[in-house]
């Protein structure tokens, strides 16, 4: 999950992107209806709101809706219940980074509001998105010959 292509990324960085670079703050109507294609949002875009896309509902789908599987705080909410339940790679028993850093960028998603999101926060959550994508390769997927290896896995059979 690394920047130089690696391994790939879920689907919530590109997302957070797309919300970027076609909800910005000046965003015509056009914009927002590719952005709602790009990320497969029409139908739902349409069945809640009767009108042509508008920046704050269209946020608010894309990126903050807990409950549209295609919204980034759905996937990063899924990608948390699963870093949970990986096994610990440490015997100190502290939160490690991917999860801490997981629980973080739910936590901003949870209690953001649409109205408040603007072209510089999104491109923060961008970057938190690929920070987290890098810290889980790098816990999970040492390589070369600096590779740690972890102290103790717990819960593998």
């Amino acid at each position: 999950m690394r920047r130089d292509g690696v391994s790939s990324r879920w689907a919530a960085a590109p997302n957070a992107r797309f919300a970027r670079q076609f909800a910005y703050d000046e965003a015509t109507a056009e914009d927002l209806d590719i952005l709602l294609t790009l990320v497969d949002c029409q139908i739902t875009y349409r069945s809640r709101y009767l009108l042509a896309p508008l920046l704050a509902p269209v946020r608010d789908l894309v990126v903050l809706d807990q409950y549209n599987p295609r919204s980034v705080a759905f996937q990063v909410s899924s990608l948390n219940d699963h870093i949970a339940s990986l096994p610990a790679l440490r015997e100190s028993g502290l939160i490690e980074r991917p999860q801490r850093l997981a629980v973080a960028v739910q936590a901003t998603l949870a209690t953001a509001e649409a109205t408040a999101l603007d072209t510089r926060t999104l491109f923060a959550l961008e970057q938190e998105l690929l920070n987290l994508a890098d810290a889980i390769g790098l816990h999970y997927f040492p390589h070369g010959p600096n590779a740690s290896r972890p102290e103790k896995l717990t819960g593998l059979a």
